[in-house]
């Protein structure tokens, strides 16, 4: 999601659904600018236009807010995958898509990997937003799993991939390019290249069985 105009949205008198996003929106800013502890109720509501009471009518909770914020993320992110074709794609094609999804992602809101980088630090002493962490991350495992599956199933990825190991090394290629996002020492278009390469060598690994 693009990060949506305050100034604008302030001024409009919106519908439950829609003022529920916007603080969303305004919660994941000040988390990506100033992390979790960071993020201040009276100021969300401020930005938003609105008063105190009426945040909390939405959001009763510092921790709601945060557990909003939680699902809008895991939200963005499967949302990224529904752009799938509707003619049949090999399971390289779901793979190579994936990779696409991150420049993708890149590109469009890139401060969305920030925030996952809280979300992971919050974890460590939050059972609740550990416990949403844990259930995104077997959701991303059941679905690549799935893709290496039908890779192996069609033929198109060498039957000897031992299966959890390669989905774990996925995961952490995929957080790794966020976290190296989210420093913003790089332009996009050299995290772009490097994902363009990890992927070659993903895809080698997968087909042939080397990544070099």
């Amino acid at each position: 999601m693009r990060f949506q105009s305050m100034h604008t949205m302030r001024k409009l008198k919106l519908a439950a659904p829609e003022r529920r996003q916007q603080l969303v929106s305004i919660a994941m800013q000040q988390i990506s600018r100033k992390g979790f502890e960071g993020l201040r109720f009276q100021e969300v509501a401020k930005q938003a236009g609105i008063n105190n009471a009426t945040l909390y009518y939405h959001f009763p909770t510092k921790e709601a807010l945060i557990q909003g914020v939680v699902n809008h993320l895991t939200a963005e992110l499967k949302k990224a995958r529904s752009g799938l074709s509707d003619a049949p794609m090999t399971a390289l094609q779901e793979l190579r898509h994936e990779f696409d999804d991150i420049r993708k992602l890149l590109r469009a809101t890139p401060k969305l990997f920030i925030v996952q980088i809280e979300l992971s630090l919050r974890g460590l002493r939050d059972p609740d937003i550990s416990n949403a962490e844990k259930q995104r991350d077997h959701v991303w495992r059941e679905h690549l799993s799935g893709i290496i599956r039908r890779g192996i199933e069609q033929g198109v990825f060498r039957r000897d991939i031992e299966l959890e190991p390669a989905v774990t090394a996925l995961i952490a290629q995929f957080k790794g390019i966020g976290y190296d996002a989210a420093l913003g020492k790089r332009s996009v278009r050299e995290i772009g290249k490097t994902i363009s390469e990890i992927a070659r060598q993903v895809e080698h690994y997968f087909v042939w069985g080397s990544a070099s």
